[in-house]
């Protein structure tokens, strides 16, 4: 995918804090580098979050002057928006800086775009800001990308040198190449994001999981747990996972798949009918899934499962009794509790899960 590059007006600030980030654990800071990134990944909320809506009238006028028509990121995902001399804006801003700057800390390369977006790397833009990182603050950098380029000899000696800053990770969430052609345009293969880490991981760099969105069709005989297995468990920090969620994006989505399949058909049972609790039933499923295979391998403890519970039914909600490996992401109450009944009482009175064979039945029952 080559893309359309439009140049519009910059942030103020570059490193801002993230509560959202936060709330999932990943970070308390984020460093982002450009408005919108190079790749078209047909499920991400940016493109209908609240940065590209706020500023759409002025970013359409931009695209319109230097493109010669006005072009949105929903009607073309080939569009890329920078900002102008971003390193040169970020030194600015870290000049006065102390150089204990975002110690303890971790900070998010990058929340709402891909900074190693391919032009970007290409023109030494992604290499010149994280330089300017390491050198003027004291942050952990937590790099997310779907870009298998981070694997590359090249970054991986970049990232060795600087073991104790870096935590690298993938963000992926099929196995399959030609389904990702389809939705997740410009980025590198799901089969090459799997190396990517990889090579990260011999070379001993620390890395994370991100399997983030697992699309339904990923329940489907065992691919969630091969998924699993290739980001070799043993070898990660913490390993995120997250359902997906509808972003008002569901049909581009469900176009990646043929009429006749049975994940075409979800799509049209949960959005288009509106059929919640499959929704419901889909990620409480994927969620003992995970959980199941993390605690026969014993890594639970890594598992950052994100959850917006709003979306759970009551009677799938007794599956996530204890919240092992679980985050809330629905919005709080301000106590920082959540505002359905049933999660507030597990948040309040955690009790994992006792299980009980039946022999007779062949079933393994939870109470």
């Amino acid at each position: 995918m080559k893309n359309k590059l439009v140049v519009v007006p910059r942030m103020k600030s570059l490193i801002k804090e993230a509560p959202g980030f936060a709330k999932k654990e990943l970070a308390n800071y984020k460093l982002d580098i450009l408005a919108k990134c190079g790749f078209g990944c047909r499920y991400c909320s940016s493109n209908t979050g609240n940065y590209l809506r706020i500023n759409r009238k002025k970013f359409a006028a931009c695209a319109e002057e230097q493109l010669g028509k006005p072009v949105t990121p929903t009607d073309n995902p080939s569009l890329m928006m920078v900002w102008p001399e971003v390193a040169k804006q970020l030194a600015e801003e870290l000049e006065n800086k102390p150089q204990s700057y975002g110690e303890g800390e971790t900070l998010m390369f990058s929340m709402l775009t891909d900074g190693f977006s391919p032009s970007l790397v290409e023109e030494g833009i992604t290499r010149a800001v994280l330089e300017l990182v390491l050198k003027k603050t004291s942050f952990r950098i937590r790099v997310l990308t779907k870009n298998a380029v981070v694997g590359n000899p090249e970054w991986v000696e970049f990232f060795a040198e600087h073991k104790d800053r870096f935590i690298v990770g993938l963000s992926t969430g099929s196995l399959d190449d030609d389904w990702s052609r389809k939705m997740e345009l410009g980025t590198s293969s799901p089969s090459k994001r799997f190396q990517a880490l990889s090579n990260l991981q011999r070379a001993r760099i620390p890395t994370f999981a991100m399997l983030c969105p697992v699309l339904p069709d990923m329940l489907d005989n065992e691919s969630i747990e091969k998924m699993v297995d290739l980001i070799n468990p043993a070898l990660v920090e913490h390993i995120w996972a997250e359902p997906y969620n509808d972003r008002l994006n569901w049909k581009l989505v469900q176009s990646s798949y043929p009429k006749n399949s049975s994940a075409y058909k979800w799509f049209t049972r949960v959005y288009g009918e509106k059929n919640a609790p499959l929704w419901s039933m889909y990620a409480t499923h994927l969620y003992q899934r995970i959980l199941s295979k993390a605690k026969q391998e014993g890594w639970q403890s890594k598992l950052r499962f994100l959850l917006y519970e709003d979306k759970v039914t009551i009677a799938d909600s007794y599956q996530f009794r204890g919240l092992e490996g679980v985050l809330l992401q629905s919005k709080s109450n301000t106590d920082g509790l959540s505002k359905y009944a049933l999660f507030s009482e597990f948040q309040q009175n955690p009790s994992p899960l006792v299980e009980f064979e039946i022999p007779e039945l062949g079933l393994t029952v939870s109470v």
